[in-house]
């Protein structure tokens, strides 16, 4: 028996995986993570399951509550991990764990602020120095691109950080060769199932969400050896890296832990779904 964990505040692209997961499994169960609650037990903190469903083998945990995640895996295997989950979901984290071995996009993170203020002059004329405009501003935690802006002067720049207050973001170049161009690729068990461009015409952003059309493709083995060195330090079960071209090769810009993978399944007609379930299974069955 396998859970699925997913949000229970409804996320409408993950319910759509989840659906499929269902579909393509047996023997597994989707559970929204508000049936659980943290409780102090023996020493530890554990998830109580109030619906009181039996114990699965393995939990697939498709939400971001690294609380829930770091108390469910005292008990079963959890994919992905909660320490996996918690530096992808944030870009800051992503950045600093893996820029100093592998080639990422340069990054610059903000200095964190609580209100609603301007950035400080020598911190934005360092940015502007090192980047110039456009720049891309970004939420560290953030989906399908909702929070990724483009500034093109510091009027803008300032207007966007303000929206930011209380919020961890960072500082990016604007790449225009890659401009609402960029791959994905799917990684499963440390082992590549395959790769998407995805193309947006009308948007710098390359997101499916925002709009991009995607189409299978071939990687270079530099790509791969990125891909697979990128999912592998972040000890991710499964994985959608995704990377850019630019005038100095290939760069990653960010790793993706529980990801919707539908356009992706959808653009090349691998069954994820079926694989990962399958991966699931098997490494549950040897913890």
């Amino acid at each position: 028996m396998i859970h699925i964990i997913y949000h229970g505040y409804f996320s409408f692209a993950i319910h759509k995986v989840v659906q499929d997961l269902i579909n393509k499994g047996t023997g597994v169960l989707a559970k929204p993570h508000t049936d659980y609650i943290l409780e102090a037990d023996e020493g530890t903190i554990l998830a109580r399951d109030l619906k009181k469903d039996p114990a699965p083998d393995a939990y697939l945990f498709f939400d971001k509550d690294i609380r829930l995640a770091r108390a469910l895996e005292k008990n079963r295997p959890v994919f992905n991990s909660a320490d996996a989950i918690a530096l992808a979901d944030d870009k800051i984290s992503t950045y600093t764990a893996l820029a100093p071995s592998l080639p990422m996009v340069d990054t610059v993170p903000a200095p964190f602020h609580y209100r609603k203020e301007a950035l400080k002059e020598d911190f934005l004329a360092y940015v502007e120095t090192r980047f110039g405009y456009p720049m891309v501003i970004k939420a560290a935690k953030g989906s399908f691109g909702e929070q990724v802006h483009l500034a093109k002067n510091r009027s803008e720049a300032q207007a966007i950080a303000e929206t930011m207050a209380g919020d961890d973001f960072l500082f990016q170049p604007f790449i225009a060769e890659s401009a609402g161009v960029d791959k994905r690729v799917l990684v499963i068990g440390g082992e590549i199932v395959g790769a998407i461009e995805r193309r947006n015409e009308h948007d710098f952003r390359a997101n499916i969400a925002a709009g991009s059309v995607a189409r299978p493709i071939e990687l270079s083995e530099e790509e791969k050896a990125i891909a697979l060195a990128a999912h592998k330090k972040a000890k991710l079960d499964f994985s959608g890296i995704d990377l850019i071209e630019s005038e100095k090769g290939p760069l990653l810009v960010e790793i993706n832990s529980n990801m919707s993978y539908l356009g992706f399944q959808e653009a090349t007609g691998i069954d994820v779904s079926g694989k990962l379930l399958s991966y699931v299974e098997a490494t549950a069955k040897m913890a």
